[in-house]
Protein backbone atom coordinates (compact mmCIF):
# COMPACT_ATOMS: atom_id res chain seq x y z
CA UNK A 1 0.00 0.00 0.00
CA UNK A 2 1.18 3.94 -0.82
CA UNK A 3 1.15 6.10 1.84
CA UNK A 4 -0.09 10.02 1.01
CA UNK A 5 -0.07 12.84 2.88
CA UNK A 6 -3.67 14.54 2.85
CA UNK A 7 -4.67 17.35 4.91
CA UNK A 8 -7.98 17.17 7.01
CA UNK A 9 -10.01 20.35 8.84
CA UNK A 10 -10.23 19.14 12.58
CA UNK A 11 -13.75 18.61 12.73
CA UNK A 12 -13.34 16.05 9.17
CA UNK A 13 -10.52 14.28 11.28
CA UNK A 14 -12.48 13.90 14.53
CA UNK A 15 -15.72 12.65 12.43
CA UNK A 16 -13.41 10.19 10.56
CA UNK A 17 -11.50 8.90 13.79
CA UNK A 18 -14.83 8.56 15.44
CA UNK A 19 -16.31 6.26 12.84
CA UNK A 20 -13.17 4.32 12.67
CA UNK A 21 -13.55 3.53 16.46
CA UNK A 22 -17.25 2.84 16.28
CA UNK A 23 -16.11 0.30 13.02
CA UNK A 24 -13.15 -1.12 15.17
CA UNK A 25 -11.12 -0.13 11.98
CA UNK A 26 -7.96 2.44 11.78
CA UNK A 27 -8.21 6.40 10.57
CA UNK A 28 -6.06 5.30 7.35
CA UNK A 29 -8.61 2.55 6.62
CA UNK A 30 -11.63 4.64 6.96
CA UNK A 31 -9.86 7.32 4.51
CA UNK A 32 -9.25 4.74 1.95
CA UNK A 33 -12.73 3.65 1.85
CA UNK A 34 -14.01 6.70 1.11
CA UNK A 35 -11.66 7.34 -1.55
CA UNK A 36 -12.63 4.12 -3.08
CA UNK A 37 -16.00 5.17 -3.13
CA UNK A 38 -14.97 8.31 -3.99
CA UNK A 39 -13.67 7.18 -7.45
CA UNK A 40 -16.37 4.08 -7.75
CA UNK A 41 -18.72 7.15 -8.47
CA UNK A 42 -18.47 8.31 -11.92
CA UNK A 43 -18.45 12.26 -12.68
CA UNK A 44 -21.79 12.31 -14.12
CA UNK A 45 -23.08 11.01 -11.12
CA UNK A 46 -21.42 13.14 -9.41
CA UNK A 47 -22.66 16.11 -10.84
CA UNK A 48 -26.10 14.77 -10.77
CA UNK A 49 -26.20 14.32 -7.01
CA UNK A 50 -24.53 17.97 -6.55
CA UNK A 51 -27.87 19.15 -8.07
CA UNK A 52 -29.81 16.97 -5.80
CA UNK A 53 -28.21 17.43 -3.32
CA UNK A 54 -28.98 21.22 -3.78
CA UNK A 55 -32.40 20.92 -4.28
CA UNK A 56 -33.01 18.85 -1.75
CA UNK A 57 -30.91 21.87 0.54
CA UNK A 58 -33.26 24.53 -0.93
CA UNK A 59 -36.86 22.21 -0.75
CA UNK A 60 -35.58 21.65 3.47
CA UNK A 61 -34.78 25.57 3.42
CA UNK A 62 -38.51 26.41 2.54
CA UNK A 63 -39.63 24.26 4.63
CA UNK A 64 -38.01 25.00 7.90
CA UNK A 65 -38.80 28.94 6.92
CA UNK A 66 -42.84 27.67 6.51
CA UNK A 67 -42.45 25.54 9.72
CA UNK A 68 -40.90 29.02 11.38
CA UNK A 69 -43.80 31.09 10.14
CA UNK A 70 -46.11 28.55 11.21
CA UNK A 71 -44.92 28.59 14.42
CA UNK A 72 -45.04 32.14 15.10
CA UNK A 73 -48.43 32.23 13.86
CA UNK A 74 -49.98 29.53 16.60
CA UNK A 75 -47.75 31.42 18.90
CA UNK A 76 -49.97 34.59 18.24
CA UNK A 77 -53.12 32.45 18.46
CA UNK A 78 -52.18 31.53 21.53
CA UNK A 79 -51.55 34.46 23.34
CA UNK A 80 -54.58 35.85 21.75
CA UNK A 81 -56.76 33.34 23.03
CA UNK A 82 -55.56 33.26 26.55
CA UNK A 83 -55.77 37.38 26.47
CA UNK A 84 -59.45 36.70 25.73
CA UNK A 85 -59.54 34.41 28.76
CA UNK A 86 -58.37 36.76 31.67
Amino acid sequence: MATALIHLNPKQKQRLARRAKRQGKSLSHEVSKAVDFYLSVPPETQKELSVAAKAANQAADRMIKNLDQTIAHIDRVLKERRKARK
